[in-house]
């Protein structure tokens, strides 16, 4: 079974894929200010961003925190998508996502 991952990266190659995770914190200003926000541990958040090898979750965001983070940006008025959180494919071209701060 392929992941949504494998499959975006096999039908468009010039698209690399976003790291959810980077993006998300990097727009709520990393992953202290995310983690008070939606009253979870700094660490939890932090290790979305980590490698598997290293007990993150390789760039993903658990599903179950979805709809909070997008009912948050949404009220803050940072702009997010549902796509943002599952790390759509973007232009090659297109400029890379700020680096995630460690709040």
């Amino acid at each position: 079974m392929h992941c949504a991952d494998d499959a975006a990266r096999s039908t468009h190659p010039a698209m690399p894929l976003v790291d959810p995770a980077a993006t998300v914190l990097a727009r709520f200003g990393g992953s202290g200010p995310l983690a008070r926000r939606l009253g979870l541990d700094r660490s939890a958040v932090h290790r979305w961003a980590l490698p598997k090898s290293r007990g993150g979750s390789d760039g993903l965001i658990p599903a179950r925190h979805h709809r909070r983070v997008l009912e948050l940006a949404s009220a803050e008025g940072i702009a997010l998508t549902a796509a943002d959180l599952v790390g759509a494919p973007r232009a090659a071209d297109a400029p890379p996502e700020p680096g995630a701060d460690d709040g």
